[in-house]
């Protein structure tokens, strides 16, 4: 079966599809700056998205969809995100903890519950077949 071939959406490169809308160079590059982004963080909580931006030379787009991505979390940088669903304040990611739990919810309403996989059951044996630590050595 041959790949799925597209085109980079930041560079432009064409390149085999694995999931991601980027190519390999591109996300290479990305995770770099993320790992910039994020020691610069650690280092200087409280700082904000344009002080980050500035001191790190990632720009802020990049810094705010790490955020949007759950990537970063902002509890040491200043960002104010809001639930794209219910509006409340959250420090990262799309959804605040409450959406994603009621989302969760809704979601496996709708899976018949006939394509839901039964949960293996535990079987305790008796005899032998124990585990053990073994004392010393």
């Amino acid at each position: 079966m041959a790949p799925d071939l597209r085109n980079c959406s930041i560079c432009g490169r064409l390149y085999a599809y694995q999931g991601r809308d980027i190519c390999s160079k591109c996300l290479e590059k990305e995770d770099d700056e993320y790992a910039i982004v994020r020691r610069y963080v650690r280092d200087y909580p409280g700082a904000s998205v344009l002080e980050v931006s500035e001191a790190t030379g990632v720009e802020e787009e990049k810094i705010l969809q790490f955020l949007r991505d759950g990537r970063l979390i902002s509890r040491g940088m200043s960002y104010a995100a809001e639930c794209e669903r219910c509006g409340k304040s959250i420090s990262g990611g799309r959804y605040c903890g409450n959406c994603l739990k009621e989302l969760g919810a809704e979601f496996n309403s709708v899976i018949p519950s006939a394509r839901r996989k039964p949960e293996p059951e535990i079987t305790r044996r008796k005899g032998r077949e124990r585990m053990h630590i073994r004392e010393g050595d």
